[in-house]
């Protein structure tokens, strides 16, 4: 619900209006007696005009934010079905960047955004830059990225390829022999 400072003056305007004309045309004709009562009788057409005009526009701001919430929400679900059909095509690069994010248990990890794998999963919105967009001459660095909102629900321990209940010692070891080069270097190993 918006603030009262959020509403805008013509929204007020139309309130005040719609209001004193529904008042003014719903009340019995006895109230007003002289001048006024015959000055109301002869405009309370436009009275009455003035109340569907200002009816109708709240109509239509009704009718804008329900178009837009069905559109956003329609989006939001397009959205979330393309992000699971990515997660399912990843490369194994892909997969391994994003298991880099479960390994060192961090939602925020420095990665080199030249990297082909990086760049792809930047591109795809499966990974977001975590305090802002860099600036051109910085795109050549390693930048802090994490997993977008929309992506994390979805990616799972299936997705990623891990399996921590059932995986023997081998499988484990060759999860950590197939992470990034860089991934080491983050964690100060060699």
């Amino acid at each position: 619900m918006p603030e009262l400072r959020q509403v805008s003056t013509l929204n007020w305007f139309m309130c005040w209006l719609m209001l004193s004309c529904l008042l003014i045309t719903l009340l019995p004709d006895r109230l007003f007696s002289g001048a006024f009562g015959l000055w109301l009788a002869d405009y309370r057409l436009l009275f009455v005009l003035a109340m569907v005009l200002s009816g109708t526009y709240f109509l239509s701001i009704g009718a804008i934010m329900l178009f837009q919430h069905v559109f956003y929400r329609k989006q939001r679900l397009t959205r979330q079905k393309l992000l699971k059909e990515l997660l399912e095509y990843l490369d194994s690069s892909e997969k391994a960047v994003l298991r880099e994010f479960v390994i060192q248990r961090k939602s925020v990890i420095k990665l080199p955004v030249t990297e082909p794998s990086v760049k792809n999963l930047l591109s795809q919105g499966i990974l977001t830059y975590a305090y802002g967009e860099p600036g051109e001459n910085s795109l050549h660095a390693i930048k802090a990225l994490m997993i977008t909102l929309e992506a994390r629900p979805l990616l799972t321990f299936k997705v990623l390829g891990l399996n921590p209940a059932n995986m023997t010692e081998e499988q484990k070891s060759q999860i950590m022999n197939t992470r990034p080069r860089y991934a080491y270097k983050q964690l100060g190993r060699s």
